[in-house]
């Protein structure tokens, strides 16, 4: 495997092309990130405390490193009037749900929690994911995971019953993976909400060529899913027209040394020691995710979000590297225990990559 010598991405990344110093048109296309300061921040936070109401905000919070910090950010550091909100998914791993109820308990913060009725989540996973075994497609991955961007709904829906005006959430900006938007588009777009929108109609040409993804019972979950697949999805902005959404880390540098070792001494946060690795570990699935990504194009997101690190200087190339030899490793006995659990033969599942 080659890779691109200024970063980490390796040739079989979607559209990357390398010039004669073997560094990749990503690299090259890579504008670095603008952070609007804390002292915006600050500003921004203090608009919104209303000494009348009861929560001046509200944070979605997942178990994972940074939404953790984001919820220790706001209630210990700014003293701002927390309402922590968190989606319940079947394929959660304990220990985010213990880390989760655990922050709440030490921040003093209520904390709602959401699941789909009717096991809706594990069933939209089944159809979805069989659907994609029918007719394999790299950029149709995401789609098995249309369950959980209904959480934005319900987040927005907490958020307008409890009268709250504004939405922190933990997400950081070098997570937005560039080569899911290469594998259906061509465009280079910088605006994030420009790129989820041309993603969303990448992603609906390509499942129109499998009609398995437009079970009756599974479509209204899959188009709602992608209304309001994040905070800034179309459904979410209309939705949660009068509440104002930000993420902490497009003000704040997101510095992984300080997020772990706070969360960690102050609220005994912890991931699960098995995967060697802390981002993205609170979900089972991303086993599943990892599986069919490497399997189908020999890299994972966690290449491109290093390779982002390595770009904003935030990481050494080398220390990528070593990173990704590690963290890249295949849990095919977690695969097949998901599967299990959602009542899918993981012989099939196995089977689709070995005749690839």
């Amino acid at each position: 495997m080659t890779r691109c010598t200024r970063c980490v991405l390796p040739d079989t990344t979607p559209k990357i092309k390398f010039d004669e110093n073997g560094v990749c048109n990503y690299c090259h296309s890579y504008k670095k990130y603008q952070y609007k300061g804390e002292a915006a921040l600050v500003q921004l936070l203090d608009a919104y405390r209303r000494p009348g109401s009861k929560y001046d905000c509200m944070v979605p919070i997942s178990g994972g490193k940074d939404s953790t910090f984001t919820l220790l950010k706001m209630a210990r550091d700014y003293g701002m009037r927390v309402l922590a909100v968190n989606y319940d998914n079947p394929y959660s791993d304990p220990l985010s749900t213990q880390n989760v109820e655990q922050a709440a308990n030490l921040l003093n913060v209520d904390l709602i929690r959401v699941r789909l009725k009717r096991q809706g989540h594990e069933k939209s996973f089944k159809q979805l994911l069989n659907a994609w075994m029918r007719k394999p497609d790299p950029a149709l991955i995401p789609v098995m995971c249309s369950a959980c961007h209904l959480m934005w709904y319900h987040f927005i829906k907490i958020a307008r019953k409890h009268d709250i005006r504004l939405l922190v959430s933990g997400n950081d900006p070098f997570e937005e993976t560039d080569f899911k938007v290469k594998l259906v588009s061509d465009a280079v777009i910088d605006d994030v909400k420009q790129n989820f929108t041309k993603t969303i109609f990448g992603v609906i040409q390509r499942t129109a060529r499998n009609l398995s993804y437009f079970h009756p019972r599974q479509l209204p979950m899959m188009i709602k899913g992608y209304l309001f697949g994040n905070h800034l999805a179309i459904g979410s902005r209309v939705y949660g027209r009068n509440i104002h959404k930000i993420e902490l880390f497009s003000y704040l540098p997101w510095n992984e040394e300080e997020i772990l070792s706070r969360i960690s001494d102050e609220l005994s946060w912890t991931s699960n020691a098995k995967y060697e690795r802390t981002w993205r570990f609170d979900c089972k699935v991303t086993c599943v995710k990892d599986y069919m990504y490497m399997k189908s194009l020999g890299l994972t997101e966690r290449d491109d979000l290093y390779a982002k690190l390595v770009r904003e200087g935030i990481m050494k190339r080398e220390q990528a590297l070593q990173r990704l030899e590690k963290e890249n490793k295949l849990y095919p006995e977690t695969v097949q225990d998901v599967l299990t659990e959602a009542g899918m033969d993981a012989d099939q599942f196995f089977k689709v990559f070995q005749k690839r």
